[in-house]
Parts: C-alpha cells; structure tokens; sequence
C-alpha cells in the first residue's frame, strides 16, 4: 500500500501539466536533467507537435534535425523568414560537396543562436560572415538545441563531406549541460567517458511515438528522487564539473576530426542573457572555462562580450532575454572576419586542406 502510495502523488504532482509548462515554474518545480526535460516535452506534445518547432523532423542519430526543403516559413514573427535547402541547412543555397574552384568554405556549427532564431536567413552571423569574405562559402549546420554531442555528430555524419576549409563552432556556455541529458528539446544521443575515450549512447534515439508509448509505464517516484537529487547535484557543483569535463573531452573529439581533414577550428564565444548585460571588463567563469581551453589546445577564439559593451554604451540596443537581434549578428559577423583576415586563417586554412589532401601547399 505504501509502495502504491508513494507512486500515486509523484503522478498526480507531474501530471499537473498546466504548470509543466510555463517555464518558469517547470525551473522551480522541476529542473535540469533527463527527467525533468522529457516530462516538459510530453507536455509541450500535447499542445503541438514538437518544441524544437514546425521545422524540426525526427532524427534517429541527432535527435532532431531542420527539414529539408523549407520555404518562405515565418516560425518567429511574420517578417522573419525560414529557408533550408534539400539537405536541410539553413537557406536556400544547394552546396556541392565538392567546393568551386577558387572558393574557400565555412562550415559553421552550433546552437539555436548560430541557427538564427528570430531572424531571417540573411540575419544570421553565418550570411554576414559570407558577404565579408571574398570568394567564401559559409555552411549554417546550426540547429537550435543542439548540445556539443549533436554538433559533433552532425559533423561527422555531414558536415566533413563538405571539405571546409574553417569550421566555426558558435559557443554557448550553457550547451555544456545539454551534454549530459539524454533529452532536452527531445530526447537526444549522449556520450560518456570511457578510459580510451568517448562511447555513444541512447542511439538510435527513440521515435516520440515510441516515448509517448513508454511513459505510462515510467515510475513518478523514480522521477521525483532524479530530480530531487539532481538539484543537490547541482549546489554542489558536482553536474557543474561533470559538464565541463564531459564537454572538454567531445570538443576534443570535434577538433580532431576538424584537422584530421586539414581544416582549421575556430570558436566563437557567444554571450547570452545575463551575460549581454555584463559591463565588467574581466572575463566571467564561463568565458575563461572557453579561454583556457582554446589556448590549451591552440585553438583560435573570438569573444564578442566586449564588443557588446561598447555598442550598448553607444546607444545600441541588445536582447538579453531571447535570441540575438540582426545587429547582434552583424557584430558577430565584423568580429570574425577581422579576426580571420588578421591572422590569415581563410588562407592558411586553404593551405593546410591541400597540404592534407596531398595537394600543393600555395596560399591564395
């Protein structure tokens, strides 16, 4: 009876789907791990077909991925519009997999903020990117909620045959808990440390058919004690570490098969929310976590807070609440390219593909 007992409230608390919902109270009630993001996502289920938005379809790797062959949808607001091509990266330009001649190429990796929620496609840091660099392509792969897992595999699974000459990975701090939940805008694939490196787990990723099926059938009770642990976990820093330190073995991965095709990685540190209206001058945690390891690795990495702060001290308005604005992409965009056309990175990247494929190591 007790047993029975101890099963039953746990399902009437969590059945309370009205306050599931409203994001705020889903953070005060439940939290940030496996648990919490399913019971969140079946009860978005209900309302309509998938959070990660109308442009999503099921992917059995990833997770989720962008539909192929959008067009002219206005998921944000009705003067934002969303395109992908046939292959399901953002826009409509069709890209070969072998380069044009003459032409260097950008392949860009990330969250929903290199995605470009909010904006339209030629709004994006990846579309400015391209009309500030001659003779270049740049590949927006950024899908929104993706953790660093997603990215990597999506790299692997795609984005390599592309031959680029730079991948871009557009760092969000908080993607590093992504990395350690096999379900966040829906459920997702999930990498744990082994001795002799990273396994991959929860893959194929079950289908929502096959999640709304198996629900009824998961303990309440189990669920509350994750979540009730998980927030312990939490203050005492423990998922904290456990993030980082997953985190830093996947970009590890990432980097390796970036320059296993003599391609050159570069990383952007995105500030969002809190972080847009930081005014301080010195690097926050998050943004030495990301310095630390770039020079550790020797990894070139461009920091936009700074940059944010001397635009908003100039009258310039930035969104810290959602998504980055067109003008916050723009300086995202003239940050980049200074940085690559400073260093000669599009003509060392160029340099050093050809030298791996066996070609003539000449800059352009």
């Amino acid at each position: 009876m007790l047993a029975l007992l101890l099963e039953v409230l746990p399902r009437v608390l969590l059945a309370t789907t009205g306050l599931i919902l409203r994001r705020p109270v889903k953070e005060q009630i439940l939290g940030d791990n496996d648990a919490s993001w399913r019971l969140f996502w079946e009860a978005l289920h209900k309302r309509h077909a998938e959070w990660t938005g109308q442009f999503a379809i099921y992917d059995a790797i990833r997770g989720w991925a962008l539909k192929p062959n959008v067009r002219n949808l206005a998921p944000f607001q009705k003067d934002k519009v969303l395109n992908s091509n046939s292959k399901g990266i953002r826009g409509i330009t069709e890209y070969d997999d072998v380069r044009p001649p003459g032409t260097h190429r950008i392949l860009v990796l990330g969250d929903s903020f290199s995605f470009g929620t909010e904006v339209s496609d030629d709004e994006t840091y990846s579309h400015y990117l391209e009309t500030e660099l001659m003779d270049t392509q740049v590949l927006n792969l950024g899908v929104q909620g993706y953790g660093h897992d997603q990215m990597l595999l999506y790299l692997e699974q795609a984005g390599l045959r592309y031959h680029p000459d730079i991948v871009l990975l557009g760092f969000v701090y908080p993607d590093i808990y992504r990395n350690l939940w096999t379900f966040f805008a829906f459920a997702k694939p999930k990498f744990t440390l082994i001795p002799n490196g990273l396994k991959l787990t929860n893959v194929p990723v079950p289908t929502p058919e096959e999640i709304l099926a198996r629900e009824p059938y998961h303990s309440k009770a189990l669920d509350v004690a994750t979540i009730v642990q998980d927030r312990f976990l939490w203050v005492a820093g423990v998922n904290e570490r456990r993030a980082q330190v997953l985190s830093r073995a996947i970009l590890d991965e990432l980097i390796a098969k970036v320059r296993s095709i003599g391609a050159v990685p570069v990383f952007l540190y995105m500030p969002v929310y809190d972080e847009v209206q930081d005014s301080s001058t010195a690097m926050n945690a998050h943004e030495a976590f990301l310095q630390d390891y770039c020079q550790s690795r020797g990894i070139g990495c461009v920091f936009m807070r700074q940059h944010f702060r001397s635009a908003a001290a100039h009258g310039v308005k930035l969104e810290a609440r959602f998504h980055w604005t067109p003008a916050m992409h723009r300086m995202a965009a003239d940050d980049l390219a200074n940085y690559l056309k400073q260093h000669g990175i599009v003509a060392t990247a160029q340099a050093e593909r050809l030298t791996a494929s066996g070609g003539p190591a000449t800059r352009h």
